[in-house]
């Protein structure tokens, strides 16, 4: 060193391998050495070799010296093992400043670049910023440091600085990246609101088009299904007509024989009368005969009417019993069973057990509702079987109400009673059997019968309530009411009993008229027992028999009339449904020509006219339709997928950034982690070295690489604890061993350490130094201490004194063995 801070004048200092000691008083230029070391390896930082600009380093003068205008530092090297890429067994680096603060930099006494000298010194793993050279307050500083602090030198030493710089680089890219997503996303949006708009349009003009294609062919098929329909039925009609035309021409020939038939009898009967009227005005007996005979004929019609009226009086009084059958069979059918079989102690249903007037009868039977269908029993073991009868069977459900158990209900508004409109409860208006009350009273008993609403609505709240014609308002204040149905079982037997009589009336006279006949012909026999009276008879017997025949030909004449008729008009009908159909025919074939070939859909007329009205619905729907819609949207289709492509292009970028970022995330945890663990090992191993206990290091959060760094340590006699934890030694020997597993993890040729025992009691002083000693067996150590138990382990050591401003040296070698 010359001209450098305290040293003047040139001195040198051969630092040799060891533990180097370099002591003497404060103020004595002691860390000007470490300085002058930090100062020719390339340290540009004027904080750490303690000045505030380059030019302070030169010596300033003291004494009347003057100062020194250059201030030069020259580091030697040993490359006898050919570390450095020169042959020469000593390499030289030297470093001036001018007062300028201009810096010059020779290798081997040649002028080089700051540049070149770190990337010779680099070979070695000598660094100006390196953890190998440990300032006065480094110590100190990784005490108070905070854990968030403490991990940056971890990330020093690991090298993730690169992944930092990278992922910085790729975040600056990514945002570059959504910066330009976030512009082809506005383009984007407003052409997809576009696209979408003229897509819509393009739809409905397309939708519009298939429509019409469809409204066309439907009509098509529709008026060609027409033609086919049309024609199959003028064909059927064709054939109908000619099955009634000749339905008609035979019945005009069955008229005409009919007529000549009729012709003949009429002559016949002409002819009997003749002869009857010119034997009759011989004989008066042939008016009695006559008279007999239309009496007989007369009684003859009345039998019949009355047979007949029999018969239908047969058929209404069959239709009320299967009325009567059906108010049976509306029983539940679990209740008919229990009746059809006859159990001991059961009385019926309540329905067959009262008597009702018939003003009453709706009123009672909505006043029962349910209940009218209850069977009434003797007790409640009876009521027991049944069930389990009605469970055995799978028959059904019924209810009981058990003579024994049942409670009445008692009627609490009785002062409604005295109220106009009021006819009474329900169960005062019937009659039962008074050993039936307790079941008469609970279905009846809390019901109160009124004339009608107008009455019931005023009491609402107060009773349960029924009106004559079937309204029943509960005591709730629901209503139920409406037009009531029901089949009076009384009313049908009473109607049977009257047609029964009836029916025998009826009897008795066919009884009368047979009587009269019998006598009539009685008289007739007697009457025919004469030769003029006998002729007469018979002529009367041919001429009724003719007229008889005479009458069934009118009647055939009359219903093939009749038929002729029908049939002729139900020509006409077909003639003219004929007619219509052909002009519809025509119209539907000139329709037809205007479609020309179409592909005719296989449905039925309705089918088609349903479909074609659907479609028209749909195309008036449709409004107004823009047809440039389908062009431009076909342009603007291709220039929309050019800007999807584009912005898909740029999502495929993003992803890419963002896969780079997450494998340089990745590759820096991976790094990061490693080295962490490495140097946790380290500071295990040194601090067991010095105390005999352990270290580890650790992050505050284990999933966050950002997190703070936990030191902890065990020093003998005590837990892990953290080294905030400490005692002020503890935390000084910790905080060494946490940085020389640093100078472990990264070792260098040489350290230099300054003060790092000044806190230390004697005890731990010792455990320090011998470390140090143990070290310096594989590097060099130059360290700088006050402590006099640290000086007794150096290999040798340098004092320095300070005489007229000036640092002197002076070395002493320590004999072996201390």
């Amino acid at each position: 060193m010359q001209g450098f801070k305290s040293f003047n004048k040139k001195v040198a200092i051969p630092f040799l391998p060891g533990l180097n000691i370099i002591c003497g008083p404060n103020g004595v230029g002691k860390s000007n050495i470490l300085d002058a070391i930090a100062f020719v390896i390339g340290s540009t930082s004027i904080k750490s070799l303690r000045a505030h600009k380059l030019h302070e380093l030169i010596f300033h003068g003291s004494n009347g010296k003057p100062p020194a205008e250059v201030a030069s530092v020259t580091m030697y090297l040993d490359n006898s093992n050919k570390i450095f890429p020169f042959e020469e067994p000593e390499i030289s680096i030297t470093r001036k400043v001018n007062k300028k603060g201009v810096c010059v930099y020779r290798l081997n006494g040649k002028n080089t670049t700051r540049e070149k000298i770190l990337e010779v010194l680099s070979i070695a793993r000598i660094q100006p910023d390196g953890h190998n050279i440990v300032l006065q307050g480094d110590v100190t500083n990784v005490i108070e440091m905070s854990p968030v602090e403490r991990r940056f030198i971890i990330d020093e030493i690991s090298g993730i600085a690169e992944y930092n710089e990278k992922k910085e680089k790729a975040m600056k890219d990514l945002a570059e990246v959504d910066a330009k997503l976030r512009e082809a996303e506005i383009v984007i949006t407003e052409r997809y609101e576009i696209f979408k708009r003229l897509e819509e349009e393009r739809n409905a003009a397309l939708k519009f088009q298939e429509l019409q294609a469809e409204i066309q062919r439907l009509k098509a098929s529709l008026a060609f299904k027409k033609i086919e329909e049309f024609s199959k039925a003028i064909e059927d009609l064709n054939k109908e007509i000619e099955k009634k035309t000749r339905e008609s021409e035979l019945l005009q020939k069955e008229i005409e024989a009919i007529e000549s038939e009729i012709e003949k009898r009429e002559k016949s009967i002409r002819e009997v009368a003749e002869k009857i009227l010119s034997i009759s005005k011989k004989m008066e007996i042939e008016r009695e005969i006559s008279y007999l005979r239309t009496k007989i004929l007369i009684n003859k019609d009345k039998i019949d009417s009355n047979r007949r009226e029999i018969e239908r009086i047969d058929n209404l009084i069959q239709k009320l019993k299967e009325i009567e059958v059906r108010s049976e069979v509306g029983l539940p059918r679990a209740v008919k069973v229990i009746l059809d079989q006859k159990i001991d102690g059961v009385y019926g249903v309540v329905a067959n057990l009262i008597k009702v007037p018939e003003e009453y009868q709706v009123a009672i039977e909505v006043a029962a509702g349910p209940h009218l269908y209850d069977l009434i029993v003797e007790n409640e073991d009876v009521a027991k079987n049944c069930i389990d009868f009605l469970k055995r069977e799978k028959i059904g459900r019924a209810t009981f109400l058990p003579l024994s158990k049942i409670k009445q209900t008692e009627f609490e508004a009785k002062e409604l009673l005295k109220e106009k409109g009021v006819i009474g409860i329900a169960s005062s208006l019937i009659s039962f059997d008074k050993k039936f009350s307790p079941a008469i009273e609970f279905v009846f008993g809390n019901t109160l019968v009124v004339e009608n609403l107008d009455f019931g609505k005023k009491w609402i709240g107060k009773a349960r309530m029924v009106t004559l014609d079937g309204d029943l308002i509960e005591r709730s204040g629901a209503m139920i009411g409406g037009y009531y149905f029901r089949i009076s079982k009384q009313t049908t037997a009473s109607e049977i009993e009257a047609y029964e009589k009836m029916k025998e009336k009826l009897k008795e006279e066919i009884k009368v008229f047979e009587k009269e006949i019998q006598e009539c012909e009685l008289r007739l026999k007697q009457l025919s027992e004469s030769k003029e009276a006998k002729e007469i008879i018979d002529l009367e017997k041919v001429k009724v028999d003719v007229q008889q025949e005479l009458d069934s030909l009118r009647e055939k004449r009359k219903i093939a009339y009749e038929q002729r008729l029908v049939a002729q008009t139900e020509l006409n009908k077909l003639a003219i449904q004929k007619a219509k159909i052909e002009a519809e025919l025509e119209t539907v074939k000139i329709e037809a020509q205007q479609y020309g070939e179409v592909k005719v859909i296989e449905k039925s007329v309705r089918a088609l006219e349903i479909a074609l009205r659907k479609a028209q619905t749909e195309l008036a729907s449709l409004g107004a339709v823009n047809f440039k819609a389908i062009e431009q949207y076909e342009k603007f289709k291709s220039e929309f997928e050019g800007y999807k492509q584009k912005y898909e292009k740029i999502l495929e970028e993003k992803k890419a950034v963002l896969e780079m970022i997450e494998q340089i995330e990745q590759k820096r945890r991976e790094v990061f982690f490693k080295t962490l663990e490495e140097v946790s090992k380290k500071f295990d191993e040194m601090f067991h070295r010095m105390t005999g206990g352990n270290a580890s290091l650790s992050l505050e959060d284990p999933n966050n690489l950002e997190s703070g760094l936990i030191i902890q340590a065990n020093p003998p006699g005590k837990t892990l604890i953290n080294i905030d934890a400490m005692s002020g030694g503890e935390k000084s020997l910790t905080a060494l061993a946490f940085l020389f597993a640093i100078q472990e993890y990264k070792p260098a040729p040489f350290y230099i350490l300054d003060e790092i025992d000044a806190a230390l009691d004697k005890e731990n002083s010792k455990k320090v130094a011998t470390l140090l000693k143990e070290l310096s067996k594989e590097a060099q150590f130059i360290v700088i201490t006050h402590n006099d138990t640290t000086i007794l382990y150096g290999d040798r050591v340098y004092g320095c004194t300070m005489d007229q401003g000036e640092t002197k040296i002076l070395g002493i070698e320590l004999p072996k063995g201390k």
